[in-house]
């Protein structure tokens, strides 16, 4: 055990395990955070505007930074910028107890949002580099379950501490300050920086025109999960589920996107991985209408849940693992950048649609939104396989 920590054979898995430990730092914190900053908000001005803002706010972050991260590795050693991205999350995550204002509280969540962004990108990035090509989606799976795993801590942890006045930002500072310990302790290779011309907005923008399919993966799903965990607790009110069986929904959602993502990348590794991301899209918009049909009945609804939270949760794995083959060295980081930004994109822009939908076509909007929005994602994929066959 004492020669993973030391023997240079493991440098590489040492690596992998700091960047899957950041990503669950990050989710730890996101767990905690997002349901906190929301009800101390819905305290501080009654408004669900003022609260929706905000959330946009941390979606936004995401579009701005992401394509700085590749320019930055350029400046600095990437290990560097984990330890500043962290300890400037901690920083800025410990003034908001400290600056109760609603103004501050949009430059606050903007900027730990800036930071939480690099360290993404950087740990996505780490991996896709490290990782042997047969078995790259199976481990971003990994690191997906850590990533879920982590937000399912934190929620757990606001659970216990949401009454307990200003005690959870302080947890949440500690929690980040926590990220530092791997980086420091856990010595291997780097990720390695891009060049000067593949560290520029325009590779990264230039990413999605060579890999859609892998790029356009991290829009559906930023979509699509924003959608299941945000706005399915408001379907499920306009159905009339009270609050108990709303929280069935939730941990139905949770366990799904812990159980599938390994699964899915390992049988991504064995097979094809466009064609994985295929299956998973159609389930993906099938399930949201069988959903519409289970009604109230929490048996057929619960496992349909599970299933659609899981099955979305793999366009994620799959879509970075597809990255990773298209792509690699330095030029992963633009790619990687133009993949969360895609996250973000979908993320900030799906929820608006959903409420629309939800507003002129009653609760069965957001699923006709869901099924929407996977059933393109299908066809882009299908065509484009269409596309490069036909070139071959």
């Amino acid at each position: 055990m004492v020669s993973l920590f030391i023997d240079a054979r493991f440098a590489p898995t040492r690596s992998l395990i700091v960047a899957i430990s950041c990503a669950m730092i990050c989710g730890i914190v996101f767990g905690l955070s997002m349901p906190l900053i929301s009800l101390r908000l819905e305290e501080m001005t009654g408004s669900g505007l003022i609260v929706g803002l905000n959330g946009a706010v941390a979606a936004l972050s995401t579009l701005v930074m992401a394509p700085i991260v590749p320019r930055l590795m350029t400046w600095l050693p990437p290990r560097a910028i984990m330890l500043a991205s962290f300890s400037g999350a901690a920083g800025l995550f410990v003034l908001l107890p400290v600056f109760p204002d609603v103004a501050v509280w949009f430059v606050l969540r903007f900027l730990i949002g800036c930071f939480v962004t690099v360290v993404f990108v950087l740990s996505e990035t780490w991996i896709n580099q490290i990782v042997s090509p047969e078995r790259r989606a199976m481990m971003l799976g990994v690191y997906g379950t850590a990533l879920s795993g982590g937000f399912g801590l934190g929620g757990v942890a606001f659970s216990a501490l949401h009454a307990a006045g200003d005690m959870a930002f302080y947890l949440g500072a500690a929690i980040f300050l926590l990220g530092v310990l791997p980086v420091i302790f856990l010595n291997g290779p780097q990720a390695t920086a891009p060049d000067s011309e593949t560290s520029t907005f325009k590779a990264t923008l230039n990413a999605l025109w060579i890999a859609p399919a892998a790029i356009l993966a991290a829009l559906a799903f930023g979509a699509l999960e924003t959608l299941i965990f945000s706005m399915m607790p408001v379907y499920a009110d306009r159905i009339g589920f009270d609050r108990q069986m709303i929280g069935y929904m939730v941990v139905a959602v949770a366990m799904g996107a812990l159980a599938f993502q390994i699964p899915v990348g390992w049988i991504a590794d064995k097979t094809n991985r466009r064609a994985t991301l295929v299956w998973i899209a159609a389930c993906a918009a099938v399930t949201p209408i069988l959903i519409g049909f289970a009604g109230q009945n929490l048996g057929l609804l619960l496992p349909l849940l599970f299933l659609q939270a899981g099955v979305a949760s793999g366009l994620y794995t799959v879509g970075l693992s597809l990255l990773g083959e298209r792509f690699s060295g330095g030029a992963i980081a633009a790619a990687n950048a133009a993949f969360i930004f895609a996250y973000g994109f979908g993320s900030l822009f799906a929820p608006p649609l959903a409420g629309q939908a939800m507003d002129s076509a009653g609760p069965q909007g957001l699923l006709w939104t869901l099924s929407a929005i996977a059933a393109l994602y299908t066809l882009i994929v299908i065509s484009r396989s269409l596309l490069r066959r036909s070139k071959s």
